[in-house]
Order: C-alpha cells, then sequence, then structure tokens
C-alpha cells in the first residue's frame, strides 16, 4: 500500500523543474485563487510574539470562532484537526478495526480509501451514475452486516457536483438504523452558489451518526498551515478528542483561521469571483473542444475527448510551468479525465493559451 496521489505538490515540480516554487501556475490544487486572507496575513505576522509557546490543545477560540461562522453549532460540537486528511484518519481510526466495511461513492477523495486500509477495513465502492449522480437507493443496497462507516463528499472532489440534500440526509436516517457512521466531506462548500442550503454543517449535532467535515485550507487559502475541523454531536466529539495527537494543530493555523474566519469582506469577494471565473473557464474550455462536467465548486472535472491523455497533456503544460491534476489515479475516471481549479482572470488566461497550443484542433 502506498500513499495516494493529491495535487498541489508544487514543491516536487519545483524541484524537478529547477524553478521557484512562486513562478508555477497550480492548477492542480483547488484552493481560493486570491490567497491568504488579508487579516489572516495580519494576524501571522504578529504571532512570532507566542511562537515560543506550546499550541492551545483545545483550540478554544478557534472553535468558538467556527461556532460563530457555521451558526447554530457549540464550540463542544467542534473538533479541530491537522487539515481536513487528518480528520479523516482520525475518524477511521476510532470508528474502524479490521474486518469492518466503509462505503465509499468513487470517484471521489482517495484518503477516504487509503484511511480505511490503514486500519484493516475493507473499502467498499459504489460507482456514481451518468452525470456522476448519487443513487441513494444503490448504496443503502451496498450495506452488510460489516458496513461500518459511509464517506460522502459534497460537493464531490474530483467531479465538482453536488449531492442532494435529501439524498444524504435519507443516507445518514438509514445509516443510524443500522450503527453506521457516516463521514460527509464538506471541504469546498464555501465555494457553492447557496452552500448554506445544502450543508448539514449546523444540524450535525443533531444526529448520533453523522460527522461532518469542514476546511479552514480551501477557501481560506490556508493549505500550507493544515486546519481542519469535524461537527457532530458531543459523545462523537469526545471520542475524537481521546485519540487525537496532542498539540496537532500549531499556533499559527489556529491564529490565522481564526483571523480569516472574519473576514466576511475577503470571502464575499472570494465567492464573486469564483462564479465569474467558473463560468468562463467552463464555457472557454468547451470552445477548446473539451467536455465540462457541469461544475459546482471551485474547480472543474474535464474530459479531454481522445486529443490526448491526462497524463502525457500534464506532462505538456509543465513546459509552460503550468499544473493541472492527471485524474486517472481516480477510480471510475480514466485517462481521459483531468481537473483545473477555478484561478484569476490573469491565470485562467495562461491555462487557456497554453491549451490552445497543446491541443491543437485538426
Amino acid at each position: 500500500m502506498r500513499t495516494p496521489d493529491h495535487g498541489g505538490d508544487i514543491w516536487k515540480i519545483s524541484s524537478r523543474l529547477g524553478i521557484p516554487a512562486i513562478s508555477i501556475t497550480d492548477f492542480s490544487a483547488n484552493t481560493n485563487p486570491l490567497g491568504i486572507s488579508p487579516r489572516a496575513a495580519a494576524a501571522i505576522r504578529n504571532a512570532v510574539k507566542v511562537l515560543p509557546f506550546y499550541p492551545d490543545n483545545d483550540c478554544t477560540q478557534l472553535r468558538d470562532a467556527i461556532a460563530s461562522y457555521v451558526g447554530n453549532v457549540a464550540p463542544d460540537n467542534i473538533l479541530v484537526g491537522n487539515g481536513a486528511t487528518g480528520v479523516i484518519h482520525l475518524f477511521t481510526q476510532v470508528f474502524l478495526e479490521r474486518g469492518d466495511e466503509a462505503i465509499i461513492l468513487e470517484p471521489t477523495f482517495s484518503e477516504y480509501e487509503y484511511a480505511t486500509r490503514l486500519h484493516e477495513a475493507t473499502p467498499i465502492s459504489v460507482p456514481m451514475k451518468d452525470g456522476f449522480k448519487l443513487e441513494a437507493d444503490i448504496l443503502l443496497k451496498c450495506i452488510t452486516p460489516r458496513t461500518k462507516a459511509i464517506f460522502l463528499c459534497n460537493p464531490n472532489n474530483p467531479t465538482s457536483t453536488t449531492l442532494d440534500r435529501s439524498d444524504v440526509e435519507a443516507i445518514v436516517y438509514e445509516a443510524a438504523k443500522r450503527n453506521i457512521m457516516v463521514l460527509l466531506d464538506e471541504c469546498f462548500i464555501e465555494f457553492v452558489h447557496d452552500g448554506d442550503k445544502l450543508s448539514l454543517s449546523s444540524d450535525a449535532a443533531n444526529y448520533r451518526n453523522l460527522i461532518v467535515l469542514r476546511s479552514l485550507t480551501k477557501a481560506f487559502g490556508l493549505a500550507g498551515l493544515r486546519a481542519g475541523y469535524a461537527i457532530s454531536n458531543k459523545e462523537n466529539i469526545t471520542l475524537f478528542e481521546n485519540f487525537k495527537i496532542t498539540w496537532s494543530v500549531n499556533t499559527l493555523a489556529q491564529i490565522a483561521a481564526v483571523a480569516a474566519l472574519s473576514d466576511t469582506v475577503y470571502l464575499d469577494e472570494t465567492k464573486r469571483l469564483i462564479r465569474k471565473e467558473q463560468n468562463y473557464l467552463k464555457e472557454s474550455l468547451t470552445e477548446i473542444g473539451l467536455y465540462i462536467t457541469p461544475p459546482k465548486a471551485n474547480f472543474l472535472l474535464a474530459d479531454l475527448q481522445g486529443r490526448t491523455t491526462a497524463s502525457e497533456l500534464k506532462e505538456r503544460l509543465l513546459a509552460h510551468r503550468i499544473m493541472i491534476r492527471d485524474c486517472s489515479t481516480f477510480k471510475g475516471l480514466g485517462s481521459q479525465f483531468i481537473r483545473v481549479a477555478v484561478k484569476t482572470r490573469r491565470e485562467n488566461l495562461i491555462l487557456l493559451q497554453a491549451l490552445k497550443k497543446e491541443l491543437p484542433r485538426d
């Protein structure tokens, strides 16, 4: 077993090409195209004086800030972890053991399967139907007496599609009858128009078997600091706290996240930019001759339509100092799929110009 492939490996590419990381335009990582929140940047600069101290292991100020940001959630219903990935691994550590099964809707984030296998449980893949849609009835039919967890990603990575809230609620309800935990990954929910209506974050504490996963690194541009959080009832949060690694969330991550959560101007600007550039990038890539799955989040899944392979295009674009995500490693996809993040107009134009050179029409 090996660690899964992910986008955003800019340091490896920087070393390979012998160029500074900041000279690469990275479309492979789905983070905020505006970069770090100005408030978060200022908070980090002012935090130097407290770095000699250990981090707050309880993340008290950050949990308070998250509770206020999400709404209708108490700090005791929140656990902060070392990025969303850290919370995923904590979830499998707490709720899965050898012989258990975990249902995973595919294609989706590969860390669910990796974390499941690390704890000697068996991942059960359930393919989405055409258009990357969830069929709740089919998923529920895959439940066996050994099923202990279900992973759902909304909006889903890498497809940029969403699951209907009613389908998610139906799965959580049926899973509760059979003592099955559901991890609902909402790490990209801020980028979805009317995402608040789709999210179960504010209701998570009312379910006994639901863990809602959120990220402080995607929408707020803090990927390098690693901070994510889980929302659930107090009993589940207590279980997490009993297993988490001490001081797993560093001081800078906590301070920056508190500041970023209060930066409503920055977040509003981000949402406006994503709505505008998402549509522009979709139309432009379609004109080039790619098929784009209708996107809901800040990234697009593109079918190359036989023009080349994802791995070959990825290599060609590196000559332009551009990184994209080769999606051939995702279950349920193949060599024709790439994923690109929605970025600023200037950066999107750089990608489009390079694609026109590397994917000329016959």
